[in-house]
């Protein structure tokens, strides 16, 4: 959920999670050759069978489920499986074929100052005395599911090979980046005993307003250095620090909390940092959100000191600040209309932060979220999380004696996600093709072995934010190409609707005759 939604969490009791029955006994599926791995996040008990049909590969469990002292209470306490193994099996019986584990190291007895109640800990690494206790537990999870036989998971289908070691470089890892590295090469060295094959991702950097004014490399200290502190508990110099070591991880990380177009000066920057240390890492982006417009503090105001609201964040400016105060608090009153819009805007965000991150060449990225963040729905939380607390790909009823969800509807970002991922499937390229006006996102998908004809993918993109009551900016703009028609499919925004809307449009002078607006399209030539 990022550093935003533990801001608001720290005044809001958190749920306990517990063991559930059996998972369901589904054939696995498969799902196409696109190189970019997508995955979505966080999954808690029964939701996997009820989302795969998605059609995405990859599924994150809830990290603080399984942290190390919710495996291990004692000291002397074998560690208990018993929650992880339930969210592997119902994950992998369902079909995902790609799970990322994060390891916390959060643990009341061994963590060197954890958190506990109301005591916000500085530093979850394991004290000098229980490092040999910390490199266990992680050892014994990739053991168990590296897939070799030995000590594996009873019923385990394939590996999981992705491992992060911490969640988040914010204030989830707050600890000194010295104390991090030692606990990172210890988990490297453990993760690799038992798994030669394992991927060992670093704890994720947070870069949210870093990237909103596109610096170059000669800026990036400045900017970083400029960066808000709500959100900055670790700057530039302790996230070169990290990548100093690349002996200790075999994936970049990072998370995308921002507006989707960051990921194009994220990815510049990791680049940059890598080509300057003489290696090259694939890069992940291991947590997601919708772009909030305001978080990491109160979003329901706008009369209040800087320090008590949250922090503007793009497209929105300060300039709206008030109007999406009256959006949120609509939206907590049980405003249908403006429920309706932010559901609609969060499937267009995340997919567009998905074609953005397939034209980047990412390795691979974890949409949000399987579920609302519930808690942070609550008016107690002042929509702190911004637009990420209502994400839900899915309304769910949960038993409260199992914490076992069951998926009753579907939102937007269901549809639009699953309608991607249809369109992605046996597909390789995505690239994004150049217009005269920079506010235009074209991008070409293409299957290198040419099976299947090239389509485009295309929105416009204009500075600002487009609210419910705002008229929708349009652009015209000719397509160039070879074909006698076009199907063009709007992505599914809507709510109720499971179909996309097409519309037939012919060619006339080689050239199609397009509408974007901020919504992506689907276009096949014909």
């Amino acid at each position: 959920m990022g550093s935003f939604g533990r801001t608001v969490l720290g005044v809001i009791v958190a749920g306990l999670f517990c063991g559930c029955p059996n998972p369901p006994d589904n054939p696995p599926r498969t799902y196409g050759s696109f190189p970019l791995i997508i995955g979505m996040e966080y999954a808690l008990p029964g939701l996997a069978s009820g989302l795969i049909d998605v059609g995405l590969p990859g599924v994150k469990p809830l990290p603080e489920s399984f942290s190390w002292g919710e495996m291990q209470p004692t000291e002397n306490a074998a560690i208990d499986f018993r929650f992880l193994d339930r969210m592997v099996g119902e994950a992998q019986s369902a079909g995902y074929t790609t799970l990322v584990l994060g390891l916390r190291s959060e643990n009341p007895w061994a963590s060197v100052d954890p958190s506990q109640g109301l005591h916000a800990g500085t530093d979850p690494t394991p004290k000098p005395e229980h490092r040999a206790a910390f490199q266990a537990w992680v050892r014994a999870i990739v053991e168990r599911y590296d897939g070799d036989g030995i000590q594996d998971m009873p019923d385990l289908v394939r590996p999981i090979g992705y491992y992060e070691i911490g969640v988040e470089f914010s204030s989830y890892e707050p600890e000194p980046v010295e104390d991090y590295l030692v606990m990172l090469d210890l988990a490297y060295a453990a993760a690799h005993e038992a798994f030669t094959d394992v991927i060992v991702m670093h704890v994720a950097f947070l870069t949210s307003t870093v990237f909103t004014n596109h610096p170059t490399p000669e800026q990036y200290e400045e900017t970083f250095a400029a960066a808000h502190p709500r959100i900055f508990n670790h700057g530039l110099a302790e996230m070169r620090a990290v990548l100093d070591r690349p002996d200790l991880f075999d994936a970049v990380n990072v998370h995308a909390l921002a507006d989707p177009y960051e990921i194009e000066d994220i990815a510049a920057w990791l680049r940059f940092e890598m080509t300057q240390r003489g290696y090259t890492r694939p890069i992940v982006i291991s947590d997601t959100a919708p772009a909030p417009l305001i978080a990491w503090g109160p979003a329901t105001v706008c009369d209040r000191a800087e320090d008590q609201m949250g922090v503007i964040l793009p497209p929105a400016t300060e300039a709206d600040r008030c109007r999406i105060a009256e959006m949120f608090q609509a939206v907590l009153d049980g405003d249908a209309g403006a429920l309706a819009w932010l559901h609609g805007f969060v499937a267009a965000d995340m997919v567009k932060r998905v074609v953005v991150a397939a034209e980047q060449d990412i390795a691979l990225i974890n949409t949000a979220y399987m579920e609302d963040l519930v808690l942070l729905t609550w008016p107690i939380a002042q929509a702190g999380a911004g637009t990420g607390a209502w994400a839900g790909m899915a309304e769910t009823q949960v038993n409260v004696f199992t914490n076992a969800r069951t998926v009753t509807g579907l939102r937007p970002i269901f549809y639009a996600l699953q309608q991607l991922a249809g369109h992605f499937e046996h597909y390789e390229q995505v690239e994004r093709s150049a217009t005269e006006n920079p506010n235009v996102r074209l991008y070409r998908v293409s299957d290198m072995q040419a099976r299947r004809p090239t389509f485009y993918i295309a929105w416009h993109a204009p500075p600002g934010l487009t609210l419910a009551d705002d008229a929708m900016p349009e652009l015209a703009i000719s397509l160039v190409a070879e074909g006698a028609q076009a199907t063009v499919e709007a992505l599914i925004v809507e709510e109720g609707r499971t179909t996309p809307i097409t519309t037939t449009l012919p060619f006339e002078d080689g050239a199609l005759a397009l509408l974007l607006t901020r919504t992506p399209i689907f276009v096949f030539i014909e």
